[in-house]
């Protein structure tokens, strides 16, 4: 893994719904995680209502309790690890993110495992990310994009987070980066919108012009 890193500016991306399309496949592991464990399957209209959640609202509308979360977490993760080749890659990632490593050091942060992670890019042979950090906590993505920035010496004006859920939009907020918003993912989009993400993108093609107008306005306050 490898990248171009021509300057300081950064880009953190989620995993799971924002670079790889595993909603579906989610919803799956999830229902197979209902039988086993006996929370509230999601089914029908049901699915739609998930996507307008926070993960704090998920756990509840599931009737979950947290000292389950790990160990459905480990579950879902497992029968995803079984699937993990077959994810296709979300949006039009593969022509932005060629684009993105020109100018970007691209960094994926993720609670997925960095096997299922490193797999995936394998798969669609996407060399462009310097960093992998998975592992990460359902609500531990501020703590580890603190971590990030600490440990790499990284200016938060320089920094952005692209992801799909409003835990994401919530984390990159608590850390004072650029928080930007997909709609292809987890979270629907009015969802997404309600939390007032810094930018809100329905495909990534858009996005290399969303960032330049972002480093533009960031030189025109310094």
């Amino acid at each position: 893994m490898i990248k171009n890193t021509n300057d300081n500016k950064k880009v953190i991306i989620d995993f799971d719904g924002t670079l790889a399309a595993s909603f579906d496949l989610f919803i799956e592991a999830m229902r197979a995680a209902h039988i086993k464990y006996s929370f509230r399957n999601v089914e029908g209209d049901g699915i739609e209502t998930f996507r307008h959640y926070s993960a704090w609202q998920i756990l509840k509308f599931l009737g979950l309790p947290m000292y389950q979360v790990p160990r459905v977490t480990r579950y879902i993760r497992n029968y995803m690890t079984a699937q993990i080749k077959a994810l296709p890659l979300a949006s039009s990632w593969q022509e932005t993110l060629q684009t993105l490593a020109l100018d970007y050091e691209l960094v994926i942060l993720s609670s997925n495992s960095n096997q299922n992670i490193q797999t995936f890019l394998d798969q669609h042979e996407l060399t462009c990310f310097s960093k992998i950090v998975s592992d990460v906590g359902l609500f531990g993505k501020v703590k580890a994009i603190r971590k990030l920035l600490k440990d790499n010496r990284w200016q938060n004006k320089d920094v952005f987070y692209i992801g799909d859920e409003i835990r994401d939009i919530k984390a990159a907020q608590k850390a004072k980066i650029s928080s930007i918003a997909v709609t292809w993912g987890y979270n629907a989009e009015q969802a997404l919108i309600i939390h007032q993400p810094d930018h809100v993108i329905s495909n990534s093609n858009t996005l290399i012009e969303i960032l330049q107008c972002a480093e533009l306005k960031n030189e025109k306050q310094e």
